[in-house]
């Protein structure tokens, strides 16, 4: 059984040493995907060690405590999550910033688990920004197992926040973890749906989604995606199972919700 760390970059939102802010915010997200990253490493059979660091006195003494947790067992990888910066465009201009993997050296073995990860968030949407090498980075130059250094997408750019928030940190993970262990990881979400969708349920709305109701057929906004809603009240609505979402005071199929 394979055995991985993995850690979200940097000390919790609004502390010092804190991840890069902007339309997104790096320490709140890259937790987020850390915590489903795990979560589906261990769906299929992975040991998983979390890494994260949430009491860090500096920027070093972050880096440090999270090397030194990595250090501490012996592990086939080692996994950062982060988020880039830098692009500063809030407006948005049409394109994604993207993603792209870094490590201190690339051999053979962690290039083929870079390239099916790019390969994976190529197909989410992502623009696709290669291999990076770095070594400076204390995190890269510290770990006694390989590491690489995952930038998911840039946290000042229009195109990004939309296409992240459209697809969520939950599905980030998934296709992270299916390209490390490079295998399908099968989950029960199909079981969540329609059935057990109930007045009060906590849900999010699927990419592809349509409004129901008076709406019917009416895209529902990529903003809207992703989110965490309740609904009011479930019933048939013209032909089909609807759930009135109560943030939206829209009508959604339930078939486009999946329950959180």
């Amino acid at each position: 059984m394979a055995k991985y760390n993995v850690h979200g970059g940097h000390n919790p939102a609004g502390r010092t040493a804190c991840g890069a802010t902007g339309l997104l915010n790096e320490s709140k997200e890259d937790r987020k995907i850390v915590k489903a990253l795990i979560k589906y490493l261990k769906k299929g059979g992975a040991t998983v060690y979390n890494c994260t660091v949430d009491n860090g006195k500096s920027q070093g003494d972050v880096l440090v405590k999270i090397c030194a947790k990595c250090n501490a067992r012996s592990v086939k990888q080692d996994f950062s999550v982060h988020l880039n910066s830098g692009r500063n465009d809030k407006k948005g201009d049409k394109k994604v910033g993207g993603f792209e993997v870094w490590a201190y050296s690339w051999d053979t073995s962690k290039k083929a688990v870079a390239n099916r990860c790019r390969k994976k968030m190529k197909a989410l949407g992502f623009t696709d920004r290669g291999l990076k090498t770095s070594k400076d980075l204390y995190y890269l130059k510290h770990t006694k197992a390989p590491a690489m250094l995952f930038e998911i997408c840039f946290v000042d750019d229009k195109d990004d926040y939309l296409l992240y928030k459209s697809i969520g940190a939950d599905k980030i993970g998934k296709a992270l973890a299916e390209a490390i262990l490079n295998k399908t990881i099968k989950t029960s979400t199909a079981s969540k749906v329609i059935g057990n969708i109930k007045a009060g349920a906590k849900v999010k709305i699927k990419a592809g989604a349509v409004y129901g109701g008076i709406s019917k057929g009416k895209k529902v906004p990529t903003v809207y995606l992703g989110k965490k809603y309740t609904v009011t009240k479930v019933c048939k609505n013209n032909g089909q199972q609807e759930a009135l979402i109560k943030q939206l005071n829209s009508w959604v199929p339930t078939k486009y919700l999946i329950i959180v």
